[in-house]
Parts: structure tokens; C-alpha cells; sequence
């Protein structure tokens, strides 16, 4: 006879397994430590990149996408109206037994019967409804065409804000490095000083001045921190993951030379949103043409196949019932339909007219802030090479005690403040670049 296991082996077993059936958990656990999915997301990122990340994330490019997805329906409702109905209809009556009445296939026989079953098909269409279903099948493709551009045109001003804050991380980490090269040169500057004090070549007022501007530059270092972490967070929020910015590489190269002004005027009108406008006023026309529809008047047809008839009908197949409805009085409800479609026309038309109007000043203003930012941008490139040359002139100068300390912070703060400048205008004409894309609706495709 085999002895029994002992209970610490019991308890053994039940621990190994306990472990094993929690492995996959840990692992899985693991796998979403914060830590580990920043080491794992650590590749670089592009602008592109960036932005396709964005287009899975993004709720508001869903949404409107599935705003497509709806007026598919609308067109099948639509076709409905075309095409008619077919339906099965299978009924059993049954009522008290008159009394006196015999049994048979007569009509009163029929009529009287306490039991009457009948299963058929019934097909009903329309002949004419006055255009009420062209207008609604033609508005539901405008509509469709609508939600389209509508969808888009949200991709595009999704790039916008992908681009926005991708150059903005980018701007904050090499303010930070520039500021940090600042404070080491300040430091030395410090360290520079206290030597020449302890010889007497310089003053404590000295050293003391440069504390102050070293304290106010971290101050400022501080500042920009804060807006670096800001700027990660909006980043990470659109593409939906963290993001650092030493991940991103700036690849973009922006053409100098671009054509006049009228070139960019000419896309207004094939601007997403524009054409959106367009076709909304083509669905508010459908919408006049469905309302008159009313004052026409309606042909139907209804036929019927019969599967099982009781009665002195049972020898009889099929019938067909063509209807004619002539509206005569509706209490003024067509006449105001007409009006209401015939305003709103008239609204989307405006809207329409006025989009236009948007997408030109628009696109004027857009690439008047190129031109700007781009001469801008040369302007502060070259201040910046003048200004490290003034600060090596002052440096130099002040070794050889033909000026004093004062002018050679100004110079080192100068420097600091013309490369942070420049680093402005510089990502700045970079974005301005892209809404000039945006503002033309010729972008974002081919990502």
C-alpha cells in the first residue's frame, strides 16, 4: 500500500502551481510598468510618425469618420423609398358565428365565417412621388461627400496640432540646452572672477553681480523646465503615449523658394472644408425639391400573391391595385416645409459663400507669416554669429582690462537671449510652413 503524500509536499504542489498560473499575470504586469514601455517606445519619432500615431488616437478624427459611416444609411433609407416595400403578411380572423349562417364558399358565407386564414406577398412601390426620392437619394450622396471632406479636413488641423506641438518640444529642449551652456559659461565666469578678487584685479561688487545674473538664469531654467514637461504632455496626450524629446528627430527640409501668393489663392476653393460647405448647400437643394414633392401628386402600386385563400376569394392568385393620391388641402404644412427648405438653402449658401471668403484671408494670412518668420529666421541666424563674436571680442577685451566685467555679462546674456530668439523663429517658420499647407488643404495625403 502507497503511502499517502505528507502535507508539506501537498502545500508544495499547490504553491508551484499557484506560481505558475500567475506567471503570464506578472509578465503581462511587467509589460505595462510604465518604465518599461518608455524603454520600449524609446525609438526615434519624426514629425510623420508622430502624426500617424495621432490618427489611431485621436477620438475626434473617429468620430468624425464615423459620421461617414452614418449617411450610408441615410442613402439606404433613401433607396427604400425607391424601391418599394415586400413583405409576407400571413393573417387569421376570427369572429363570433352569426347566427342563421350555413357553412360554404358564398360571400356572405365568407363574411360570416368565425374562421378566415390567408398568407401572402405583398410587394408596394411607388411609381411617383413627385422627385421625393431622387431629391432624397442625390442629398444623400451630397451628404456623404460632405462628411468626407468634413473627415479630411479634421485630419489636417489634427497634423496642425501633431506639428504644433512636436516643434514645440523640440524649441523648449534646445532653449534648455542653450540656457545650460549660458549657466556653465556664467560659472566659469564666476570662478574666473574670484581668482582675480583674491588678487586684487577684481572686485566682490563683481562677483556679486554675476551670482545675480547666474541666480536669475536658473530662475528662468526653472521656467523653461516647466514648459519642456508641458509640451511632452501635450505630445504624449495626441499621439497617445509618452513621449521624450530626445525621441524626436526633425527631418523636415522646407523648400526657400515658393510661388506668388495668387498661386495659394487659387486652392481655397478645393479646400476641405470649403467643399464641405459646398455640399451641405448641394443637400439643402435636395431638401427644397423634397419639400415641393409634396404638392405633386403620389402613384403607388400594390400587388399581392397569394399563398392560401379561404372563402369564394380562394381560386384567385394574385391582384394589383394601382393608387393615385391628387393632394388637394394640407392646412398650409407643405407650404411651410417649402419655406423652411428655401432658408435653410439660403443659409448654407452664405455659409458656403463665407467659408470661401475664410479660406482666402486664411491662406493671405498664412503665408504672410511664412514670408515673415522665414526672414525672421536669416535675421536672428546671422545676429546670432554676430553676437558670439562680440562675446569673444569682450572676453578677450576684458583680459586685457579694456573693459569691465558688466560688458561682458551683457554680452554672454545678449548671446543668451539672441539663440533662444533664434530658436524661436526658426520653429516657428517651420509651423508657419505647415499652416500655410493646411490653410491651402494640400497636405497630410500621402502620411
Amino acid at each position: 500500500m502507497r503511502n499517502k503524500p505528507s502535507f508539506f509536499y501537498r502545500v508544495f504542489i499547490l504553491i508551484l502551481l499557484f506560481i505558475l498560473i500567475l506567471e503570464p499575470s506578472i509578465i503581462l504586469a511587467k509589460s505595462s510598468d510604465p518604465a518599461l514601455l518608455s524603454q520600449q517606445s524609446a525609438e526615434n519619432l519624426t514629425l510623420e510618425d508622430c502624426y500617424r500615431l495621432a490618427l489611431r488616437q485621436s477620438e475626434v478624427v473617429a468620430i468624425s469618420y464615423e459620421n461617414i459611416e452614418a449617411t450610408e444609411a441615410a442613402f439606404l433609407q433613401a433607396s427604400g423609398i425607391a424601391l418599394g416595400d415586400v413583405d409576407f403578411v400571413i393573417s387569421n380572423t376570427r369572429q363570433e358565428v352569426q347566427k342563421g349562417s350555413s357553412g360554404g364558399s358564398s360571400v356572405g358565407s365568407t363574411l360570416t365565417s368565425s374562421s378566415r386564414r390567408e398568407r401572402k406577398f405583398m410587394v408596394t412601390q411607388p411609381i411617383f412621388m413627385g422627385f421625393r426620392s431622387l431629391a432624397a437619394l442625390t442629398a444623400a450622396g451630397s451628404l456623404h461627400s460632405q462628411r468626407k471632406e468634413e473627415w479630411i479636413r479634421a485630419k489636417q488641423l489634427l497634423f496642425l496640432d501633431v506639428s504644433s506641438a512636436f516643434y514645440s518640444l523640440i524649441r523648449n529642449h534646445k532653449n534648455i540646452n542653450v540656457s545650460e551652456q549660458t549657466h556653465a559659461l556664467l560659472e566659469e565666469r564666476i570662478r574666473d572672477l574670484k581668482e582675480r578678487e583674491q588678487i586684487g584685479r577684481s572686485r566682490l561688487s563683481e562677483v556679486a553681480t554675476a551670482n545675480a545674473r547666474l541666480k536669475g538664469l536658473e530662475a528662468d531654467l526653472a521656467k523653461a523646465r516647466g514648459e519642456l514637461a508641458i509640451s511632452q504632455h501635450l505630445l504624449g496626450y495626441l499621439i497617445g503615449r509618452p513621449v521624450m524629446a530626445s525621441q524626436l528627430t526633425d527631418t523636415d527640409s522646407l523648400r526657400d523658394a515658393l510661388p506668388a501668393l495668387e498661386a495659394y489663392i487659387e486652392f481655397s476653393d478645393s479646400r476641405p472644408d470649403v467643399k464641405a460647405a459646398k455640399e451641405s448647400m448641394k443637400t439643402s437643394w435636395r431638401g427644397i425639391i423634397q419639400a415641393q414633392s409634396y404638392l405633386w401628386p403620389a402613384v403607388d402600386a400594390e400587388a399581392n400573391l397569394y399563398q392560401k385563400r379561404e372563402g369564394f376569394q380562394s381560386g384567385i392568385d394574385w391582384d394589383l391595385l394601382l393608387k393615385m393620391t391628387v393632394p388637394l388641402f394640407r392646412g398650409g404644412d407643405t407650404v411651410g416645409k417649402i419655406k423652411e427648405a428655401v432658408s435653410t438653402w439660403k443659409k448654407q449658401k452664405y455659409a458656403y459663400q463665407l467659408s470661401r471668403r475664410d479660406a482666402e484671408l486664411d491662406i493671405q494670412r498664412s503665408f504672410e507669416n511664412w514670408i515673415a518668420s522665414m526672414n525672421e529666421s536669416r535675421a536672428f541666424q546671422d545676429a546670432v554669429k554676430a553676437f558670439e563674436e562680440n562675446y569673444d571680442l569682450q572676453k578677450d577685451d576684458y583680459t586685457k582690462n579694456l573693459v569691465n566685467n558688466l560688458d561682458v555679462l551683457e554680452a554672454l546674456e545678449s548671446l543668451n537671449e539672441t539663440k533662444q530668439e533664434s530658436n524661436r523663429a526658426f520653429y516657428e517658420m517651420k509651423q508657419n510652413y505647415w499652416q500655410l499647407q493646411i490653410a491651402t488643404g494640400q497636405c497630410c495625403e500621402s502620411i
